[in-house]
Order: C-alpha cells, then sequence, then structure tokens
C-alpha cells in the first residue's frame, strides 16, 4: 500500500480535484495522506523483478519507475556505466550514422542487474532515438556467463521503443564464435568492418583489435567432436584463436565462426602423437582434441605463450596488514628507530624528527631527551642512542610492544643486513613485555604473542645469513623470562610437528632450543624433559602396538631431538635430572629411523660426558674411572648393535646427518630452496630396515646405566636417583601398553633392589593375561625375564619360591622357541634360590617330594600337560625334568 499510494500520489491529488464532491471533500483527506507519506519517506526497494508483475509494464513506465528511484543515481549504476559494456563512438561511411558499440563479454549475467543495463541501453540511445543508427556486436571471447537468460530477452522487448528497431540501420556482429534478419552483417576479420565505418571511427576494445597482431596461423587442421570440424589455428601474443574453415548457418546466414581462448585459460596443451594433441581450457566441459601435420610447433607455441603470462604475472602479491589507529604508535616507532640508521644522513634527520613528533604527539615519557629541529648533524654510528631510546620506551611504555614487535619483524625483512643488524639491536629490549600479556586473562592478548613468536620462529627458519645473531639475539634473551618458557615451547613443537620429524624447520628450532636454555637450563631442561615424559605416558591412553604407529610418536621424537641438542655441555642439568632422562633412554632405544637411534645414543653418550665434565656434584677419583670408561665402552661397535646401529659406522655422523647437509649447502654458497632442503631433511629420518630391539640388549643397556648411577650416588649423600628411577619403571610396568610394558618390565626387574609376594603376583597376573591371549611373546618374554631378576630379592619364607619351579617348567613345555631361553633362566635361577636358602626348604624331603607336593591342587591340569609332552613328572620326576631340558 505504501509503494502504491507514492508511487501514484499525484495522480490521486488530481483524481480528487477533478470530481464533483471536490468542493464538499475538499484537500484536507488528500494533505494528510501527502504529510504521512512525507513522513514515511519512499517505500523500501523492492527488487524490480516483482514490479513487471505489478503491472503492465512499458518502455515508458519502465523509464519513469527507474527516475522515480533515482536509479541512475546510485553506485550499481555507475559502477555498470564505467564497464563500457555499451556505448557510442564514430560515425558509419553510409549516411554518417552514430555508431554504438555492445562488448558482450563485460556482460557478466551472475553478477550484474539486467534492468540496470536496460536502462544504461535506453539513456546512451535516447539522443538519437529519432535518427538511424548503427551497431556493432563484440563477440570476442563470448561464453555461456556473457547470454542473457529468457526472461531478460523478453525484457528488452517489451522495454526497448518501438522507434529503435526502426531506425537501427546495420548490425555488424564480430568475432561470432560457436556460442553466438535483414539487418544483420557478419563480421569475419576486422578490415570488413572498415567497408562500413572509416577507421578513425572505430572504437573497438584494444584487446579485440590486438588479436589480429603478430599471429602463426596454422590451417588445415581437424577439430575432433561430436561431427570433426576444419579450423585454422592461430596462436598470438595473448590468446588462441581456433576458425572454423566451414561456414555455419547463424540466424539464417552462413557465419565463419571464431573460438578465442586467452592464454590465461590455458590449463593443459598434451601432445598425443605426432599428429594430435588435446587443449584444456578453463570452464571448458573437456579437452578439446585437433589433428594436424604440425602439431609440435603448435603445442611449442601455445607452451611459449602460457609461460610468457606466466612470467609476466607478478611472483608474489603482498599483502599489507591495514594500519589500526592503536597500531600507529608502534609502527612509527619502528620506523623511527630503523631510519635513525640508514646511511642518508637527510633520512637519519627525518627519522629522528618523526620521533619527536611522535613523542609529543602521543606522549610517549622519554624525559625531555629529545627535540625536534632542522638542520641537526647525526652520526651513521648512533646504535647506542637507537638502543638507549628503545629501551626507555619498552620500560616506560610497555603497552606498545605487541604492535611495535610486530612491525620491527615486518620492517625486517625488508631492510638490507646492517639494518637487520640494528633491528635486533633494539627490539630484543621489548621481548620481556611479552609477559605483560600472557599472564592476562585475555586469550585474544595470549593469542597475539603467540602470533608473535611464530613470525619470530619464521623469521629464524628463512634468515640464514642473520641466523647466529638471530640466536643470540632473540631466542637468548627470550630465555631469560621464565614465564614466557612455556607459551615458547607450545609454538615450537607446533611448528616442529607441523614440519615434521626431520624437516629442516623442526632441526632448526631443536637446534634453537640451546640458545634458550643458555641463560637459564635448569628450568629449560626441566620442562622440556617434563614434557617428553608426559607424552611417553600419554601413550598409555591409546595404546598402539608400536610407539611408532601412535599419533603422538612425532611429538615425542621431536622432543627426543630437543633432548640431544641440549644435552652437550650439561644444557639438561644431567645431575637434577638423571633419572627422568635414563628412563626416557630406556623407552626410546632403538625406536624410529636410523637418525633417532643415533640421537638416542648420543644422548647417553653426552649425559655420561656432561657428569664427568660437571662441577656439581663433585666425584671421586673412582666414580671418574668408571665414568671414563663407561664412555669408551658406549662408543664400541658392541654396543652400537645394542642401540640398533649395527650398520653404522659413526653413530654422531648419523645423528646430525641433517645438519651436515644443510651446512655443506650453506659453506659452498648455493643453499637449496626450503621445499628442496626439506625433502633432504626428510630422507634421513625416512624409515629404512629397522633392527629390531631385543629385550637382552635392553637388559644390558639398563645394567650398565645402573652401573653408572649406583657409582655416582656413592659420592652423594641422601640420592634419590634410584628410588625415582624405580618409581617411573614401575609405573610403565604394571600399565598396559603393547609398545612399552615389555621395556619397562624389564628395567623394573634390573634396578629393583628388593620386592614383595604383591609384586609377584601382579606380574604374574599380566603373565596370565598374556599367555591366555598369546599374541604379545615380547611381554611374556620379559615378565619371565623379570622374575629371573627378582627371585632372589624376594623373602625366603615366602612360598611362591615351589610355584615358580613349576611355572618355568610351564614356560618350557609351550614350546615356543623365544620363550626357552628367559624359561630355563627362571628355573635354573629358582633352583639356585632354593640351594642358597639351605636346609630350611628340604628339611620337608627331596626336591622331587617337595615340588610334587606344591602342584597336587593343579594335578589335573599338569598331567595334560605331561600327556600333551609325553614326559611325565610323576611316573619318573627326574627323566621329566631332563627331558625337557634337552629337548
Amino acid at each position: 500500500l505504501h509503494r502504491l499510494l507514492w508511487y501514484h500520489q499525484e495522480k490521486i491529488g488530481d483524481y480528487l480535484s477533478s470530481g464533483r464532491d471536490h468542493k464538499a471533500i475538499g484537500r484536507r483527506p488528500f494533505d494528510k495522506m501527502a504529510t504521512l507519506l512525507a513522513y514515511l519517506g519512499p517505500p523500501d526497494h523492492r527488487p524490480l523483478d516483482s514490479q513487471w508483475i505489478s503491472y503492465d509494464m512499458t518502455s515508458t513506465k519502465f523509464e519513469e519507475m527507474m527516475q522515480k528511484t533515482q536509479m541512475h543515481e546510485r553506485e550499481e549504476f555507475k559502477s555498470l556505466k564505467a564497464l563500457n559494456i555499451f556505448y557510442q563512438a564514430g560515425f558509419s561511411k553510409q549516411g554518417d550514422y552514430p555508431v554504438f558499440y555492445y562488448i558482450a563479454r563485460r556482460f557478466k549475467v551472475n553478477e550484474m542487474n539486467c534492468d540496470l543495463l536496460i536502462y544504461h541501453v535506453l539513456l546512451t540511445l535516447k539522443p538519437f532515438q529519432n535518427k538511424p543508427f548503427e551497431l556493432v556486436i563484440d563477440f570476442t571471447h563470448t561464453c555461456t556467463d556473457n547470454r542473457f537468460k529468457t526472461d531478460y530477452l523478453s525484457k528488452w522487448f517489451v522495454c526497448m521503443p518501438e522507434c529503435f528497431y526502426h531506425h537501427l540501420q546495420q548490425c555488424y556482429i564480430y568475432n561470432c564464435n560457436s556460442w553466438g534478419s535483414r539487418k544483420l552483417v557478419f563480421i569475419d576479420h576486422i578490415t570488413k568492418l572498415n567497408e562500413f565505418i572509416e577507421l578513425d571511427q572505430q572504437k573497438l576494445p584494444g584487446h579485440t583489435l590486438s588479436l589480429e597482431e603478430d599471429l602463426k596461423v596454422f590451417n588445415n587442421a581437424l577439430k575432433l567432436s561430436h561431427k570433426d570440424t576444419k579450423v585454422a589455428i592461430k596462436v598470438g601474443p595473448q590468446a588462441i584463436q581456433v576458425t572454423s574453415s566451414e561456414k555455419t548457418k547463424v540466424l539464417g546466414h552462413s557465419v565463419l565462426l571464431n573460438d578465442v581462448y586467452y592464454a590465461s585459460e590455458i590449463e593443459e596443451v598434451c601432445l598425443v602423437d605426432d599428429n594430435q594433441f588435446t587443449l584444456t581450457i578453463a570452464n571448458e566441459t573437456g579437452p578439446l582434441s585437433f589433428i594436424h601435420n604440425d602439431c609440435d610447433n603448435i603445442v611449442q607455441a601455445i607452451i611459449h605463450i602460457r609461460t610468457r603470462w606466466e612470467l609476466a604475472q607478478p611472483e608474489n602479491i603482498q599483502i599489507h596488514n591495514k594500519i589500526r589507529p592503536k597500531d600507529v604508535p608502534g609502527t612509527l616507532l619502528n620506523i623511527a628507530l630503523l631510519n635513525l640508521g640508514s646511511l642518508d644522513p637527510s633520512l637519519r634527520s627525518a627519522a629522528y624528527n618523526l620521533l619527536c613528533a611522535l613523542t609529543q604527539t602521543f606522549d610517549l615519557r622519554i624525559e625531555g631527551q629529545l627535540l625536534e629541529s632542522s638542520g641537526l648533524c647525526i652520526p651513521s654510528n648512533n646504535t647506542i642512542f637507537i638502543k638507549c631510546i628503545s629501551e626507555k620506551l619498552a620500560q616506560k611504555e610497555p603497552h606498545l610492544t605487541l604492535e611495535f614487535l610486530e612491525e620491527c619483524i615486518e620492517g625486517f625483512r625488508n631492510s638490507t643486513i646492517e639494518l637487520k643488524h640494528l633491528c635486533l639491536e633494539y627490539m630484543t629490549k621489548w621481548l620481556p613485555n611479552l609477559t605483560r600479556f600472557c599472564k592476562q586473562n585475555d586469550d585474544n592478548k595470549r593469542q597475539k604473542v603467540a602470533q608473535i613468536l611464530d613470525k619470530l620462529i619464521t623469521l629464524t627458519i628463512e634468515e640464514d645469513e642473520m641466523y647466529p645473531s638471530i640466536q643470540a639475539k632473540i631466542w637468548s634473551n627470550i630465555g631469560q623470562v621464565s614465564d614466557l618458557l612455556d607459551i615458547v615451547l607450545d609454538c615450537f613443537i607446533k611448528r616442529s610437528v607441523l614440519g615434521g620429524l626431520g624437516s629442516l624447520q623442526a632441526e632448526i628450532l631443536a637446534d634453537t632450543a640451546v640458545a634458550l636454555a643458555s641463560s637459564n637450563s635448569l628450568l629449560f631442561s626441566r620442562k622440556v624433559i617434563g614434557r617428553l615424559c608426559r607424552l611417553i605416558e600419554k601413550t598409555c591412553m591409546s595404546p598402539t602396538p608400536t610407539l611408532e604407529q601412535h599419533l603422538i610418536w612425532d611429538d615425542i621424537a621431536i622432543l627426543l631431538r630437543y633432548l640431544l641438542m641440549l644435552s652437550f655441555n650439561n644444557s639438561l642439568d644431567v645431575a637434577s635430572h638423571l633419572p627422568f632422562l635414563f628412563h626416557i633412554v630406556t623407552l626410546l632405544v632403538s625406536t624410529g629411523p636410523l637418525t633417532l637411534r643415533a640421537s638416542t645414543h648420543g644422548l647417553v653418550i653426552n649425559i655420561i660426558h656432561s657428569l664427568c665434565t660437571c662441577s656439581q656434584p663433585t666425584f671421586s677419583d673412582e666414580t671418574q674411572r668408571v665414568l671414563r670408561l663407561s664412555l669408551a665402552e658406549f662408543s664400541l661397535p658392541k654396543f652400537y648393535c645394542l642401540f640398533g646401529l649395527s650398520k653404522v659406522k659413526s653413530a654422531s655422523v648419523t645423528a646430525f646427518r641433517t645438519g651436515i647437509v644443510r651446512q655443506q649447502h650453506a659453506s659452498t654458497g648455493s643453499l637449496l630452496p626450503q621445499q628442496e632442503r626439506t625433502m633432504t631433511a626428510v630422507v634421513a629420518y625416512s624409515p629404512c630396515e629397522q633392527e629390531r630391539m631385543s629385550l637382552l640388549s635392553l637388559e644390558t643397556i639398563t645394567d650398565t646405566l645402573l652401573e653408572l648411577m649406583e657409582a655416582c650416588m656413592g659420592d652423594i649423600t641422601q640420592c634419590e636417583w634410584l628410588a625415582q628411577w624405580q618409581e617411573l619403571a614401575k609405573r610403565f610396568a604394571f600399565q598396559f601398553n603393547p609398545a612399552l610394558q615389555p621395556r619397562a618390565i624389564i628395567v623394573y626387574g634390573c634396578i629393583s633392589k628388593q620386592t614383595s609376594d604383591a609384586d609377584i603376583k601382579q606380574l604374574l597376573r599380566i603373565l596370565v593375561k598374556a599367555l591366555e591371549s598369546f599374541v604379545d611373546i615380547d611381554l611374556i618374554d620379559s615378565i619371565i625375564m623379570c622374575l629371573t631378576r627378582l627371585l632372589p630379592l624376594l623373602s625366603q619364607e615366602s612360598p611362591i619360591h615351589k610355584f615358580m619351579f613349576w611355572i618355568a617348567v610351564s614356560i618350557l613345555q609351550l614350546e615356543e622357541t623365544q620363550l626357552y631361553a628367559s624359561g630355563l633362566a627362571l628355573l635354573e635361577q629358582n633352583l639356585h634360590t632354593l640351594d642358597h636358602m639351605g636346609t630350611s626348604i628340604f628339611e620337608m624331603g627331596t626336591l622331587e617330594k617337595i615340588m610334587m607336593d606344591a602342584r597336587e591342587p593343579l594335578e589335573w591340569q599338569f598331567k595334560q600337560l605331561d600327556a600333551s609332552m609325553g614326559l611325565s613328572f610323576k611316573s619318573n620326576f627326574n627323566f621329566a625334568l631332563v627331558g625337557h631340558l634337552i629337548k
């Protein structure tokens, strides 16, 4: 109703004025309505499509409707007009008629309002509506996106005044393609248009005209489709044209069709054989196939224009972040400080004055140290002054930290080497301020800190020449701020895992960990070791058959590399973390690819070396002798085999294989591209044929580490190292985890100094479950080996001793090759233990009587076992026992 009254209020007013009852009614009701409409304003814009249905549309009504809505003032209409889809330019030869141009490819049916285009055409034609005119339609590079929908065509016929159809003298169609009346003239070549319109009067777009320049023409080609067509292939500097050699009927006219494909649309060109090639074009339903005798030259020409187009594109489009009002002080401050180090004296003066204006405008507290002045002579060597200003502002204006550091990083990338060094000098003063934003509950601030740290990581990875300086200035300073270490470690691990084990960024960040630990090795090493222990423990929540198959394996392996880097020069503070380090080594030894196995070996060597060289605690000469012997022993080929490195000549070289590759390329001055360097790094970590970890090897390694620990503990009063290690091993030994439980059980058996019936029974329960499934032979083997170690520690009064004999015999009766050695060792240890118990056990009778009495409650089950083995302990105890031993 609002819309109806608004658009027809004048007619309503005229009608009321002319009515009979005009004097009786007066103008009061109409004035009230007009006032109300003025108060309400114009009705909401309604899509024009709905208005076509409202009433019978004509060209006059359409124009009136557009004028009332002031469509010509709207930005949408102005934008469409600026595209020059339809325009008038020049005059024809015959009759000197004005010529209008319609450039079909510029109209996008799904992006533009057809009603606005109709209105634009109406307004453009209106000054010439009573004059004859001619029309040029440019169909160059037209496709389905440029075609009118059916309902739009009906609108054209309704809205165009009849006079326009009568006054149209000629219509020239140029480059009619496979998508394209008495007044139609089809233009096969641009020169044909000269017959109708003088050259200086023609105003076709430059792109259309350039298609005919510098062409390589290949005639007599055959385009393969549902109907094979003879064509000419024209390859120009910017596009390919496929022109039909035979005319096709279009609107009753015989026309040569010409399809145009720009270089940017060519996705692939493929030579099928000597006489055939295919061309894949963007937005085409399928590849186009052609046959020609000179296919090789055609393909080369197409590849050439595509390559030329690619080279003409900018390599990378720099996207500059929008500067928000709060970013202005930080941004300008970095600009001022950075340019104070410029070699240009005038630029240094301008930068100084900018710094002065900045401190005054934003009230930065610099205590009158700056004074804006013209003609000031500032020496090029003013680094100390810049550092001093930066340090004062960092202390007194810490709220600028995030924006300032972000701008420093951006400026750093685009600076010269000299200015990069200067930038590192003054930006480091702001790094401690980051803790101010980490302690807040504002997640956005914490996220911003993480983003800045991530950008610093990217800088470290990408800036090869500045690598040592970034380590010393950035990460060494960040390492001094203890409150930042957690979030820094989070960022490091996230980026390392993103790159993957062995990637260049993972190796660089492991290397960078050394700089972080340089200022506070105890705290940083504790955080790294704690994280690794928690990750290893987390594998128990969703166990996998091997550790390498676990989802968090990459995290574990990457942190192990961090430990290796930190282990040199006692950056791990070995004396404070020895039990945890030995625990990690025994669980991860001989896992992963060769480089990681070498890393574990290198970690052990560095731990022993740190114990030899550390100032605290001090060790006796005897302990030092044991440590040095162990250091030499671990470097022997025998120990290489224990660590799964039997085919390695030098474990230290293997552990740093990726680092050597990087340094070699750096030293020759031919740095590999980022992608290539990453691939080189990953090769060293790719899983090869891996040696299987032997439980006996783990037993030997654990015994050697235990010997080291006990030697050191003798020189330290009230040392709890062994108790801590035992607690860690026991926790994993009694927790289901196929990848780690067998290892933990072996370690637990090796390092235990006492045991109880409860511990033995718990191990036996795990053994029963393992025997029921009989899938994890390593778990069964590890339990038997652990029981062998624990038996001498068990109290002599324990009834378990008698039953352990039959457990060992039962293991032998399983006839599993892998379990025979450990089962025999358990039997031997049981007999030794009984023998050492002296007469107390044998007062009850002979070994045969004691053992046969012990198995009485399970006689029926044992009889079945004897029957299956063909050896009866009841018939002849000694013969049956010896039979099991020699079988």
